[in-house]
């Protein structure tokens, strides 16, 4: 899941905002650490 959330995040596609990854750590999808690395990706 992290790959996928850290390509789509990085290559603009799709409404997949800051609240969305924040939403993907609370359901264990990815760990607030792997959140902070995708958006460092957009910068």
């Amino acid at each position: 899941m992290f790959e996928t959330l850290k390509r789509l995040y990085a290559a603009g596609k799709g409404p997949l905002t800051v609240t969305m990854l924040a939403n993907a750590v609370i359901k264990g999808w990815i760990t607030d650490t792997e959140k902070q690395e995708i958006l460092a990706t957009k910068k």
